[in-house]
């Protein structure tokens, strides 16, 4: 599964890293945003893609200076013990990650496409898939994303030049009216839905040429945003600010009112819906196998069924509970806001300030000794 001779494109990475983002972000951050902050959404959408910048900008400088992969670049350069405990962090973000959006993908079918379905069984069977494609590996799991993303990407942009028609422009003002805070909020919301861009440090194994990661991910940073941004600004323009706020799921909603031309397909929502889904189940599947990859580093084993499905356990116990307690939701807001983004940053600028201070060191001990 994680051997090293399997290597992807970075053509391939690019789509991967497009399908994580864009599938929860579009989801969930029109919502969010215009709650908070109405029409001033757009500028929190620009501030939150320059965070993600910066956030890139560390994740490059980090590959850069690691010569091997980064749980050994993280071992050299702060030591064995918080090398390890930044890889649990990690983990805890990536398996935490996998159960969120598998609450998400299964309650997405369930109110979309199986109503009368049980959601145990539709998260066991979307973890049974999930660890198939694990199990596959991440060659198998690039070629078939690679289908997908065309698969996916070609419906939406035609739903949305068809949704143009509807949209009122005077929804989207007043500009420049929200509160600090709310604006704050906005804009940190954004730079969390960014922070799957992190898979990038552990892909370096696996890619045929690492040294151009950092440019796919700033790639699929760009692509992503300007979706995003066309995406609000249409459901801004025909829902307004008030309506856009308490819809669940707005972007399908819109979907599912669209007429296509000759009224010749009438459940378009269908094929909409399986769009979300899919790139929900990229991001679960991300979260699978990352949180895999890293367990195995952790327990240092040979193989990686036990660090799967301990991994798969935890994700679907995790997504029990956000299905059982909704407070969690906001449980789970907190901690990415408040904690995942301010400790990915932090490992990243430690990693990086330490790894400078030693390289300086071990120049100044060298020069002293060449003068003896």
């Amino acid at each position: 599964m994680f051997a090293d001779n399997w290597k992807i494109s970075l053509r391939q990475v690019r789509r991967l890293l497009i399908l994580d983002i864009f599938g929860l972000s579009s989801l969930m951050l029109p919502g969010i945003l215009s709650s908070l902050t109405g029409a001033d959404g757009v500028f929190c959408l620009i501030l939150g893609a320059a965070g993600g910048w910066a956030f890139l900008w560390l994740i490059r400088k980090n590959l850069q200076n690691a010569q091997g992969d980064y749980y050994h670049y993280m071992k050299d350069t702060a030591g064995q013990i918080a090398g390890d405990a930044f890889m649990v962090f990690y983990y805890l973000y990536f398996v935490t990650l996998c159960g969120f959006a598998l609450y998400q993908a299964a309650t997405l079918v369930l109110t979309w496409l199986l109503p009368e379905g049980s959601y145990f069984w539709v998260s066991i069977l979307l973890l049974l898939l999930a660890a198939y494609g694990t199990v596959r590996g991440i060659e198998g799991r690039a070629r078939v994303y690679e289908i997908i993303f065309w698969f996916l990407g070609i419906p939406l942009l035609v739903m949305l030049f068809l949704a143009l028609r509807e949209v009122r422009t005077d929804y989207w003002a007043p500009l420049m009216y929200s509160k600090s805070g709310d604006f704050l909020q906005g804009t940190l919301a954004c730079w969390v839905f960014l922070l799957p861009l992190t898979a990038l440090l552990f892909l370096k194994p696996f890619c045929q040429k690492p040294e151009g990661l950092a440019g796919c991910g700033k790639c699929a940073l760009i692509e992503v945003s300007v979706l995003n941004l066309a995406i609000y600004l249409v459901l801004l323009g025909v829902f307004g600010r008030n309506t856009l706020g308490v819809l669940k799921r707005p972007v399908i909603t819109l979907m599912s009112m669209i007429n296509l031309p000759g009224g010749f397909f009438t459940r378009q929502d269908v094929i909409m819906t399986s769009v979300w889904f899919l790139a929900l189940f990229a991001l679960m599947h991300t979260g699978a196998f990352q949180s895999t990859l890293v367990l195995k580093e952790l327990f240092h084993e040979s193989g990686n069924r036990y660090s799967m499905w301990i991994s798969l356990i935890l994700a679907f116990i995790i997504s029990m509970g956000f299905f059982g307690n909704t407070f969690l939701m906001e449980v789970y807001e907190i901690y990415q806001k408040w904690i995942v983004l301010p400790g990915l940053t932090g490992i990243l600028l430690i990693l990086l300030l330490t790894y400078r201070i030693r390289r300086r060191t071990a120049r100044e001990k060298e020069g002293e000794e060449n003068e003896q």
